[in-house]
């Protein structure tokens, strides 16, 4: 079941991150990076108002030990109000950012981008409970039609000179898509009935939940935020595509399993199994994915973005390189939230980061007056901080070896090495500005590095690839003409 889940997740993942790279390849094309910039701090403010209206009842429903019909109403109708009245807060408050950024258009920018308040009640309890019962075909569906929906709007305005709304209304109609499926998929009409007799049970999960996400949120925004103010939309936008970058790792391959890693850390906690070794598992298989696809984007960076974004965004690829290694001390956070929630733990990590985004924005913040590079410099230790705390809560809540975790790392370390060589090399042959052939030379040398020491380090992705069909029938294939066969 974990499997196929994972299988499900991955097909909806990586069709998004498809969709989501043509998006950014045209609208690149089409839009400055002070448009780009614009967009990305109305949305930032409102993605922070979004974990307030939230308020964790998609992970309270995932998790649960029991869910009773009166309960789920509660969830529900408490979500309900949060987001009624966060939306009279945006329809009121935008002017204010306007004022603060000196830009009359992030009002209206804002007011769009929140109109997904209306609709976000439908889906969310929705989507909770097709995750919870493990259905991620039903979410794949629904989250691919979303995804295209808002690439087409997206694009299709952009091409019409809508600018920086471009953005807004694509994903306005997205959120609208994703209300629209999770009813086709599950009507279950009876959970908008309101009530707030559980409210009580609710509260102390939500509470703790809202200020884990909204503090994660706020640490992933903080870099722009920071940005517009005291260097501008511009800066804004060209750090936001080297982020986006660094990101595409994440979305293809790790994105596909968080969502499924929730559900069955609560199933295993339920069944009252211990955790510590499928945490291991997990970073094992995140870094050793996650790392060595980071060390070539950093070693490849100019004929990637060359490719992805256009001559405009050239400025965007000295930060890449440094975001990019950035990005790989945050390997582990894709396992926090899910672990700590699933073993009812959230107040753990809340804590954690009240101590640790205040010391991360300082960095930022000072980094910020030496320019953008320096604030990509930045992101190093201001990662590092919150890693570490978050790493010695876990290691009391689910008792990992360090050591163990050491021995993990270095083999994911090795495996990463030897994917770089080959582009490493090839760099210092014939400096940074790779031709073609060049570069598809190293991404085929990455690849076989890869491969060749996944096997040389006997790690455990290894044995995960060979459970998969396609080995599994290669094998029988070479058994049958008489080969050796793969064990």
């Amino acid at each position: 079941m974990f499997r196929r889940s994972i299988a499900f997740s991955f097909l909806d993942k990586s069709t998004g991150f498809v969709l989501a790279l043509v998006t950014m390849a045209v609208v690149s094309r089409l839009m400055t990076p002070s448009e780009v910039g614009l967009f990305v701090v109305a949305s930032s403010l409102v993605i922070l108002l979004e974990a307030v209206r939230d308020f964790g009842v998609a992970a309270f429903l995932i998790q649960a030990k029991e869910l009773q019909p009166e309960l789920v109403r509660s969830a529900v109708t408490l979500i309900g109000l949060i987001s009624l009245t966060l939306g009279l807060f945006i329809a009121f408050g935008a002017d204010l950012a306007a004022r603060l950024y000196g830009m009359s258009e992030l009002a209206d920018l804002i007011r769009i981008a929140a109109l997904a308040f209306l609709v976000a009640p439908l889906s969310n309890p929705l989507l909770a409970l097709l995750r919870r019962d493990m259905n991620f075909a039903a979410v794949a569906r629904i989250s691919v039609a979303a995804a295209l929906a808002n690439a087409l709007v997206t694009i299709g305005l952009a091409m019409l000179g809508y600018g920086a709304f471009s953005f807004a209304w694509g994903s306005v109609v997205a959120a609208c898509v994703m209300a629209a499926g999770a009813l086709i998929c599950r009507p279950e009409w009876w959970i908008f009935r309101p009530t707030l007799r559980h409210w009580r049970t609710l509260l102390p999960f939500g509470a703790w939940t809202t200020v884990v996400t909204l503090l994660g949120m706020l640490f992933d925004a903080m870099p722009r935020l920071i940005l517009g103010k005291v260097l501008g939309f511009n800066a804004v936008g060209l750090f936001t595509r080297a982020v986006s970058l660094s990101q595409m790792p994440d979305k293809l391959f790790l994105s596909a399993v968080q969502p499924v890693v929730l559900p069955a850390f609560s199933s295993q906690v339920r069944s009252n199994q211990g955790l510590a070794g499928h945490y291991l598992h997990g970073i094992a298989l995140i870094t050793v994915l996650q790392w060595p696809a980071l060390i070539c984007l950093a070693l490849l960076a100019d004929p990637i973005v060359r490719l992805l974004l256009g001559p405009q965004w050239l400025g965007v690829i000295p930060l890449v390189r440094v975001v990019a290694i950035a990005a790989m001390v945050l390997a582990p956070v894709f396992l926090t939230f899910p672990v700590l929630v699933a073993m009812n733990r959230v107040r753990d990590l809340a804590l954690i980061s009240l101590l640790a985004l205040p010391v991360s924005m300082l960095i930022v913040l000072v980094a910020s007056r030496f320019g953008l590079q320096a604030v990509a410099w930045a992101m190093i230790p201001a990662n590092a901080v919150y890693i570490g705390m978050t790493l010695i809560c876990i290691h009391r809540a689910v008792q990992f070896a360090w050591r163990d975790l050491a021995v993990i790392v270095s083999r994911s370390a090795v495996v990463t090495l030897c994917t770089g060589l080959v582009p490493g090399a090839l760099v210092l042959a014939f400096g940074a500005e790779l031709s073609w052939p060049v570069t598809i030379l190293g991404a085929v040398g990455a690849a076989v590095g890869w491969g060749a020491s996944l096997a040389m380090t006997s790690h455990p992705l290894a044995s995960e690839i060979s459970r998969l069909p396609m080995p599994r029938l290669l094998a029988r294939g070479v058994r049958r003409r008489g080969g050796i066969g793969i064990p």
